[in-house]
């Protein structure tokens, strides 16, 4: 047998049995004396990988301490070497016992700060029901149904245009977007409509939103604007359900109370008592038709920065009466006139028609308005309102509120 297959036999698992004697007599070993047979997966070498500690190591040194011949005792140098090397390993085993127990209460500081922070997160997100909220975009989901298009708003501050990427999941560019005639808040209003650089649909998944510059433009993102209808809490923190979609908090940008600009609670009386003779604008959400001789009801629209809209009147049922395209000015507003007259040619009958204006949906900053002085203020069932005219006007109407020399600027 070779010296290597000698070694392997040894170092290799095996059960081969063996027998060991150890026994001295007159300082000479006695084979006869001690045996102890086994195999090589227990008896001596059942604990064969088990690393030595400290109590291993005192056994070690006090058996050493009650075998040794008595007319030849171990030096005492060799004696303190070993002591020393038994106290080094004492103090590793502490110093090990010590930084263990330290980075447990470490991680128990660190976990109750995160469930701590959580749980403040968890209520601010709560907090912002019912808040209008900016919130970043970065991502949209494509569905790839029939007639689908997905509606984006870029905000491009002092910039006048900008480029728009989608990107799939591999990071390529499958289709860029101009967005350009911003509103009155820096804003563009765009579409995908979901097909690629090629004119071909693309394959339903998540999309990233990129525009180009933002990186060294932190003017120019991609948002969603509206009110926040409920809040979902996940292992990756508080979600935010706003217009359909669910985002983390932590890409909202701003919060406002109450739908867009509008002013909503209760009013002081020194503060309505201020408004008197102030200009201001009030959403308007229907039109009212008289059915009287010669009648035109004129509208006013805010376009939010579309050059032109089609607006729509529907009856009771939803059914379209009158439709007209209007064209917005330098300040972003345009105005209709109906007299009754239907799309049929026949006119209507007395009643509220419901206004509906192409984009108002994702674009808070188009909508129906009226406007004029403040003439006086009423305080109906305990909720304060505001004249205008001749007109009552709720304060979750009001839009914008501007001093007397403005006129009908707003």
């Amino acid at each position: 047998m070779s010296v290597t297959s000698d070694i392997s036999s040894l170092v290799n698992t095996s059960t081969e049995s063996y027998t060991a004697r150890a026994s001295v007599v007159d300082n000479t070993v006695d084979s006869s004396t001690s045996t102890v047979t086994g195999d090589r997966n227990s008896g001596l070498f059942k604990n064969a990988s088990k690393e030595m500690g400290k109590d291993d190591f005192l056994l070690l040194l006090v058996t050493q301490l009650r075998y040794q011949d008595p007319l030849n005792p171990m030096e005492n140098t060799e004696f303190v070497s070993q002591l020393a090397q038994f106290r080094s390993l004492e103090s590793s085993s502490n110093i090990e016992s010590a930084i263990k127990e330290m980075n447990e209460s470490f991680i128990g500081t660190v976990d109750a700060q995160k469930y701590s922070a959580q749980s403040l997160t968890n209520s601010s997100a709560v907090s912002l029901i019912g808040k209008n909220v900016r919130m970043q975009q970065t991502m949209v989901q494509w569905m790839a149904t029939a007639g689908e298009k997905i509606p984006l708003r870029i905000h491009l501050g002092n910039e006048d245009s900008a480029t728009v990427q989608i990107i799939d999941s591999e990071g390529e560019i499958i289709k860029e977007i101009s967005a350009s005639d911003k509103d009155l808040d820096n804003a563009a209003f765009i579409e995908w409509d979901g097909t690629d650089t090629t004119g071909m649909t693309a394959k339903p998944g998540t999309y990233g939103i990129y525009i180009v510059g933002q990186e060294v433009n932190a003017d120019l993102y991609a948002f969603i604007q509206d009110i926040v209808s409920g809040v979902r809490f996940s292992s990756d923190g508080a979600m935010v359900k706003v217009g359909g979609k669910e985002l983390s908090i932590g890409n909202i940008l701003d919060v406002s109370s109450g739908n867009g600009d509008t002013i909503q609670g209760s009013l002081p009386a020194t503060t309505a008592v201020s408004l008197l003779g102030k200009q201001i604008r009030v959403r308007q959400d229907t039109i009212r038709y008289n059915q009287q001789d010669n009648e035109s009801v004129t509208v006013k629209i805010s376009t939010g920065g579309r050059e032109s809209l089609r607006v729509n009147l529907t009856d009771s049922s939803g059914e379209i009466v009158f439709s007209t395209i209007v064209k917005g000015d330098n300040t972003g507003t345009a105005d209709f006139s109906w007299n009754g007259e239907t799309v049929s040619g026949k006119y209507a009958q007395k009643g509220e028609y419901k206004i509906h204006i192409e984009g108002e949906v994702n674009n808070p900053s188009i909508y129906a308005f009226k406007q004029g002085a403040v003439t006086g203020i009423l305080n109906i069932g305990g909720n304060a309102q505001i004249r205008m005219g001749n007109t009552s006007v709720n304060l979750s109407d009001i839009v914008a509120i501007d001093s007397p020399e403005s006129g009908d600027t707003v």
